[in-house]
């Protein structure tokens, strides 16, 4: 009977300690991100000729959790003397998971949409008071293959240099944090009745035994 309790203890501890580790798993973690993106800008508010577009980024990685570019706002030159001014003016940003860790992710929650508003005017070659601000996040996360994503903004508003600074590019940066999937409800249920069942088990040898 003593053996049969020490190997029925073995067992119980291995599992706790498998559950430990099981959920040990489910935090931060390091993924190499392949993506694209894509943008637009709406003519709702435009008052005078637009001068501000938005460059995506075709093709490019980095490793997650980081900061990485989302593209660049950029501001053409108008006229000495001509202005022209955004209100409200709405712009939208597509973030698209290529690959991670070189496989294609699935499940994969990407296209994830960006949008946000201009306000501001431009004036001449020089001068720019428009700032790009980003709406809030319904919902920040989302998942790629076995990773749960959660996005966030660095610069919110972002203020748009004129075309006489950068060549009037402003890069929109975005942040992205990455934890390894939470399992599934399911997979959790099935190691919580298992372990349960063990201890059920010897119970009734110890009973028996009794």
């Amino acid at each position: 009977m003593r053996m049969s309790c020490q190997s029925t203890g073995l067992r119980a501890g291995v599992l706790a300690l498998a559950l430990v580790s099981f959920a040990a798993t489910n935090g931060r973690a390091d993924a190499l991100i392949n993506y694209s993106t894509s943008g637009s800008i709406d003519s709702t508010g435009v008052s005078g000729p637009g001068v501000i577009s938005f460059i995506p980024v075709t093709s490019n990685q980095f490793n997650s959790p980081s900061a990485f570019s989302l593209g660049d706002f950029q501001v053409a030159a108008l006229p000495s003397g001509g202005s022209t001014t955004y209100v409200n003016t709405p712009f939208h940003i597509t973030f698209l998971a290529n690959s991670v860790n070189g496989e294609v992710p699935n499940p994969n929650d990407t296209p994830f949409q960006i949008s946000g508003t201009l306000n501001g005017t431009i004036t001449g070659a020089s001068q720019s008071s428009v700032v790009a601000k980003f709406d809030p996040l319904t919902n920040p996360t989302f998942l790629t293959g076995n990773f749960l994503n959660t996005l966030s903004f660095t610069d919110n508003p972002l203020s748009l240099v004129p075309s006489t600074t950068n060549n009037g590019h402003a890069s929109a940066q975005a942040y992205l944090n990455t934890e390894v999937r939470v399992p599934e409800p399911a997979s959790i249920a099935l190691f919580l009745t298992t372990l349960a069942g063990l201890g059920v088990r010897h119970r009734v040898r110890t009973r028996r035994a009794a």
